[in-house]
């Protein structure tokens, strides 16, 4: 196994951890994301202190677990309204996916979702 994918695979790891805590409490989705973004951003600051790995790009490893912890939350998302209104899992779809994947882009770069 090369650096990258131990160190892509380690996040990954981490993320379904968490993401797991985040479902088995109920955790706010603002948690959820800031803590998903602190992650993110201690893999930039581990990959800049270690010269060695400057050969991986930050922005593509970055760009791979963002959006891995996005997918796995909306999957969530999706099951959560789809467990608790039945009819509403099959008119879900690209619109929905769009608006919380907006949500969670807005939370991650913001910090807070505006009430």
């Amino acid at each position: 196994m090369n650096c990258i994918d131990a160190i892509e695979g380690s996040f990954k790891f981490l993320i379904n951890r968490f993401h797991q805590a985040y479902l088995d409490e109920s955790l706010d989705d603002t948690i959820y994301v800031r803590n998903i973004r602190s992650l993110i951003e201690g893999l930039d600051d581990f990959i800049q202190h270690n010269q060695e790995l400057q050969l991986i790009d930050p922005k593509i490893l970055r760009s791979v677990i963002y959006g891995y912890a996005r997918e796995i939350w909306l999957k969530s998302v999706r099951d959560l309204i789809s467990k608790e209104h039945p009819t509403a899992g099959k008119t879900f779809g690209t619109e929905s996916d769009e608006y919380y994947l907006y949500y969670f882009d807005y939370i991650y770069h913001h910090g807070m979702y505006p009430q």
